[in-house]
């Protein structure tokens, strides 16, 4: 059985419905709900278009997505008429498919509904409880206002308005045109403020917290101050003043410099809320003064750009930042909101953190001692992605020539290694940390370093992984290191593939012991000796780190049976299958089953020399009630793609199928995709098929490590180019290059030098060609990953 590209790839997509046809499921079938509202209600009419009858089966995605469809068509029609009932189950839908269209709709609907407890229940939800950006700013406004009895908000709770106010202020600084709402709220918040009692003082003040209509009112003074209403600003903030929720230490410590009112007024609202412990709209308020994320953005290019000639770069992206300077007082009140923000930090304030960061730092440069807080701080809440933004920004070109910050310590070290190595995008911040702790000789914790070793040969970190085996291996605690399990597979695996293809550059002998007349790439004598010796040095220590792991575990006849595993993996990598397989006799020599990881050993050892015997145990497994797993198969697929079996390919990946729930991990699935783009028609030409079926699948694979890798990068983008698809080619170079390659690296500038010129040859001139080849001459800020 020949399998062409399309039906390979038709079979991979098969094998892996997670990522294809369950697509569509995941957005809308998680969300929506199968309850029923009641079909009869007074404001109801009974000439309703009949599309909008309580539906028979509304169980499914589909159901409610046509549903909303249609409803969206039908309500252009005139004397369509929907009953309430169905409105507020049409509403519930369209939030949870966050369909802004049909949202801002069936609200404007509901609107012109006559008032009751069930329609205004609805209302409320909908305005406290849904993500603005689904509201526009005229829904927001004409919900409240039918909401309000005498311009009063008396069915919100104080909770209730403080929860409105966050949101209305987030999304007006977002925004900077999302409505106004001030004036309603301004009135309902002072009536309920003017009831409470002053800020009790003394030994009383220590229990005493700050009541949610005052924080209610923090968040509406931080809205009309974007607003610049100035007669609201002073009315609200001389009534927190009174009631002491701004206490006089803030009123004191206000700005002496300026006579900028609403400057003055935020900077004294941002100390009130480290008063109170409001943390994250102390952020909110200095982040206001401090250059916008797109500034930064543009500023780190500029500087970057700099560092290349002018005839490398586009004319029209050589400028200038304009210089900027920073009130000392405001860079004073920044530290020490930093500095108490890092005292048990949630996520979001973490986040915040980082943005007022790497703004402040286009100012000024901030406190070493608050960076490794950061560090320490996102460790301790897990948050991979504040670790990697700021250490992403720390390690940007542009700032690390202007100002020198120190990288993670401790355990924050093995964090930020497991978390680049994990998500897409990252091998690059990876390849930095790994090399900055061999230059620096950063200290790692004992039980971090064999872990931490282990994720960078796992990278192909090649210098990097033997330099630190090298340091670890010598002293009390070097048995942690070279007796680890993991680490020992990924350094056997990853220097024994660096010794063949070392190796397979050498010049062939013939019997005789003459050189051959074909020589590999034209080698010299001279770097024939030293690809010799290189490849001698690689399996001398290659044999140093297997020896190291066996006087550890001596005797290897009360040795561990994980332990064992892993050295008969070792020797079988190496190709030493006599000492793999005497290991395994001391296994049976105990008497002990081998388990399904065992049995997959010697599978992979048994595949490398032979697929078919493999893949005949494979079935034996099956009729012994052996449950083989995805890396069984997915071993044997491998190598049968590389021995070229194809048919062998199409037989396992139905078997696997046939076997139950069996997904292939990402290797398995690159391999399948290298091998589907690769094969030719029966007329011996490529198509351009299998290529987009490719990018499709990278895409909707998840975010993981390996999906990042160079090598993969480099195969799709240079097959796209063959086929003369540079669209394709620089699709791929943006999804698996862009960020995970080292950007001066010159095969990368080789690779967008081919790719402008296949742009430039193929498209014609237009905005789209000229935003690619904008992204070929810029390198991206590594913060800019999201």
């Amino acid at each position: 059985m020949f399998l062409c590209r399309r039906p390979l790839l038709h079979r991979l997509y098969i094998s892996q419905p997670r990522f294809t046809t369950l697509f569509p499921l995941l957005v809308h079938g998680h969300f929506l709900s199968t309850s029923r509202l009641p079909s009869s209600h007074p404001n109801t009419d009974a000439s309703f278009h009949p599309l909008f009858s309580e539906p028979k089966n509304v169980g499914t995605a589909a159901v409610h997505t046509t549903q909303l469809q249609e409803y969206i068509t039908c309500r252009q029609k005139a004397g369509y008429k929907v009953p309430q009932a169905t409105l507020l189950r049409l509403l519930t839908d369209a939030v949870k498919s966050n369909h802004k269209l049909a949202v801002g709709y069936v609200a404007t609907d509901i609107l012109r509904l006559r008032a009751d407890p069930e329609r205004n229940r609805a209302l409320r939800h909908l305005i406290l409880n849904t993500e603005h950006k689904l509201l526009s700013p005229h829904t927001v406004r004409a919900i409240l206002t039918a909401l309000a009895w005498d311009g009063k908000l008396d069915k919100f709770t104080d909770y209730h308005l403080k929860v409105l106010a966050h949101r209305i202020a987030v999304e007006r600084e977002r925004t900077p045109f999302a409505g106004d709402v001030s004036t309603l709220l301004h009135s309902n918040i002072m009536l309920r403020l003017k009831l409470l009692n002053r800020v009790p003082v003394g030994a009383r003040s220590v229990a005493y917290e700050l009541p949610d209509i005052a924080e209610a009112a923090f968040e509406l003074l931080s809205y009309i101050l974007l607003l610049k209403s100035e007669n609201l600003i002073l009315e609200l903030f001389q009534a927190l003043t009174e009631k002491l929720f701004i206490p006089p230490e803030a009123v004191q410590q206000a700005p002496s410099n300026s006579t900028d009112l609403y400057y003055i007024v935020s900077v004294t609202l941002a100390r009130a809320c480290m008063y109170w412990y409001k943390r994250g709209l102390a952020h909110r308020l200095l982040l206001r003064y401090l250059p916008s994320g797109v500034d930064l953005t543009t500023a780190i290019r500029h500087k970057n750009a700099s560092r290349y000639s002018p005839t490398t770069m586009p004319p029209d992206e050589q400028s200038t930042e304009a210089q900027q300077s920073l009130d000392p007082q405001l860079l004073d009140l920044i530290t020490d909101t930093l500095y108490a923000t890092l005292r048990s930090p949630n996520p979001s304030e973490l986040e915040l953190c980082v943005d007022v960061i790497s703004r402040v730092h286009l100012l000024a440069p901030i406190q070493g001692g608050i960076i490794r807080l950061v560090y320490t701080a996102a460790t301790e809440c897990g948050s991979g992605t504040v670790v990697r933004r700021l250490y992403a920004f720390t390690r940007e070109p542009a700032i690390e020539k202007e100002h020198y910050y120190p990288g993670p310590q401790g355990r924050a070290l093995l964090f930020l290694m497991n978390f680049l190595t994990q998500e897409k995008g990252n091998t690059h911040l990876a390849r930095i940390l790994a090399n900055e702790v061999v230059e620096n000789d950063t200290f790692l914790p004992v039980n971090d370093r064999p872990r931490f070793l282990t994720l960078v040969a796992s990278q192909s970190f090649g210098m990097a992984a033997r330099t630190l085996w090298e340091r670890y291996a010598v002293g009390k605690n070097s048995a942690a290191v070279v007796g680890y399990n993991a680490l020992l597979t990924r350094m056997v695996r990853l220097f024994t593939r660096m010794a063949r293809l070392i190796e397979a550059d050498l010049p062939n002998y013939d019997e005789s012991g003459v050189l051959s007349d074909t020589l590999h790439g034209g080698l010299e004598s001279g770097s024939v000796a030293e690809l010799r010796e290189r490849a001698k040095d690689i399996r001398y220590f290659l044999h140093r780190v297997v020896e190291a792991f066996v006087k550890v575990h001596k005797p290897l006849a009360h040795a561990k049976h994980a332990n064992l595993s892993s050295l008969a993996r070792a020797y079988f990598v190496m190709g030493d299958f006599a000492k793999g397989f005497e290991v395994f006799r001391n296994l049976i020599r105990r008497r002990e089953v081998p388990d399904l990881h065992d049995i997959n050993i010697g599978l992979s050892a048994l595949a490398e020399h032979n697929p078919r015997s493999a893949a005949k145990m494979i079935e034996v497994m099956i009729q012994k009630s052996i449950q083989p797993n995805s890396v069984t198969f997915g071993t044997v697929i491998h190598q049968a793609l590389v021995h070229g079996d194809m048919q062998l390919v199409g037989d396992l990946l139905q078997l696997a199928r046939q076997s139950g729930n069996i997904q292939l991990s990402p290797q398995g699935l690159f391999s399948l995709t290298r091998a589907s783009v690769t094969l030719e028609d029966d007329s011996g030409a490529r198509k351009s098929a299998p290529l987009k079926d490719a990018l499709a699948l990278f895409v909707s694979l998840p975010d993981n490590g390996r999906l990042s890798s160079p090598d993969m990068g480099k195969f799709m983008v240079f097959a796209a180019l063959r086929e003369d698809e540079a669209v394709l080619a620089f699709e791929f170079w943006k999804l698996l290059l862009k960020y995970s390659s080292e950007w001066d690296d010159r095969e990368q500038i080789f690779i967008r030098r081919l790719l402008r010129r296949s742009l430039t040859q193929t498209l014609g001139s237009g905005k789209s060609r000229s935003n690619m080849l904008n992204e070929l001459w810029e390198r991206p800020p590594y913060h800019a990953l999201k």
